[in-house]
């Protein structure tokens, strides 16, 4: 049983394996971008197609979103761009190490928002936060560890109060979260393939809602421009260095189309559904500690939790080999969440769904959970 899918789906829809398929047997495509024939534009046109298909999925423009490797690589992107020394940015407790670290080393004054005990951000200490040279709210829609999802309205109105760029992190809900970009100004959204968007590793971007001034943090071959010394700023070119995986952003489209299909609202409801029956499951279980917001209203897919004082990787590894259930324990490169609940040492065991699990799996690993526990 597969309950690591936070990390990354391994189930994928047979539509990304067609299209995969096609890719390989066809031999259609070149390289993108990088030359007038037949087959460098059927590469640079099927791109497109995936980024139209994405663009639907989140109600934005195709020519507003740039392909990255993944969501660290999008967020090094944008932050080490848009943020500088002298700026005071916002962000949360609650952040992923591929926030926290470009963050860091942008040598930019940071102030961090914490969540409270009901596992949501502490939205009305936000405005004490705010400096004369606050420039940007960078902030996750859902952490990867707490199943808390982030209020995007309320967070936006205060950015917009204070005439803040607002970058979210998205990879936890980006295809399982109805999410409408067009309704966020002045913001931009940085989102992986791999996870809940059920495509290829190596598959992930930007989208922006708004002009801003992006300045290139790394260089190389771009298709245009070829006589500039400075790689061009123009977006998505600024973003889209050398050579992609383009095959995977072409197979890509597979899987937003079965996204599209099955609707985010459906898969929505179904992850909820097993999440709650997990978390109800074992949420009496006086052996067990539960680190994960209460299913009720928005939340994730993830229960968080461990057993008695015993290591988390401990506990996970017994699963695994004993039971053939796979979960991911230690600090999830979510160090300050760990220092909140003073888990450095013991780590979390992270339970996280998908829309391609079932009930009769939740059922069995409740099962064993609570018989486990009368052993620890």
């Amino acid at each position: 049983m597969y309950f690591d899918n936070a990390a990354t789906t391994i189930k994928k829809p047979q539509e990304l394996k067609d299209k995969y398929m096609e890719i390989f047997e066809n031999s259609n495509y070149g390289n993108q971008s990088r030359g007038g024939h037949n087959k460098s534009v059927n590469a640079m046109m099927a791109v497109y197609e995936t980024k139209k298909a994405l663009s639907k999925l989140f109600n934005t423009k195709p020519e507003d979103i740039a392909f990255a490797d993944n969501c660290s690589f999008a967020s090094n992107f944008v932050i080490k761009s848009l943020v500088n020394e002298n700026d005071h940015v916002i962000t949360s407790t609650t952040e992923h190490n591929s926030i926290l670290r470009p963050l860091y080393q942008s040598k930019a004054e940071l102030s961090f928002v914490d969540f409270n005990e009901n596992l949501e951000l502490e939205y009305d200490k936000l405005e004490s936060l705010v400096k004369e040279n606050t420039r940007f709210l960078v902030i996750n829609h859902a952490s990867n560890l707490l199943a808390n999802v982030n209020d995007l309205n309320r967070l936006h109105d205060f950015s917009k109060k204070h005439n803040l760029i607002m970058i979210t992190d998205i990879a936890q809900t980006a295809g399982n979260t109805p999410i409408d970009v067009s309704k966020y100004d002045n913001s931009i959204f940085l989102f992986t393939g791999h996870k809940s968007l059920y495509g290829p590793t190596g598959t992930g971007g930007i989208i922006k809602n708004g002009d801003f001034d992006f300045k290139p943090v790394f260089s190389g071959g771009s298709g245009i421009k070829s006589f500039l010394k400075t790689h061009p700023a123009e977006f998505p070119t600024v973003f889209e260095i050398g050579t992609s995986n383009f095959m995977s952003q072409i197979a890509f489209k597979g899987s937003i189309d079965f996204i599209l299909n099955t609707g985010v609202e459906n898969i929505n409801k179904k992850i909820k559904e097993l999440t709650k029956r997990f978390y109800d499951g074992i949420k009496d279980n006086e052996n067990i500690k539960i680190y994960s917001k209460e299913p009720k209203g928005d939340y994730s897919s993830i229960v968080s939790i461990n057993i008695e004082d015993v290591p988390s990787s401990d506990v996970s590894n017994i699963l695994d080999e004993e039971f053939d259930i796979q979960t991911r324990p230690g600090a999830h490169c979510a160090p300050l969440i760990h220092k909140h609940f003073k888990t450095e040492e013991q780590g979390i065991v992270r339970f996280s769904f998908s829309y391609s699990n079932e009930i009769s799996e939740i059922d069995e690993a409740v099962s064993i959970l609570n018989e486990l526990t009368k052993k620890a």
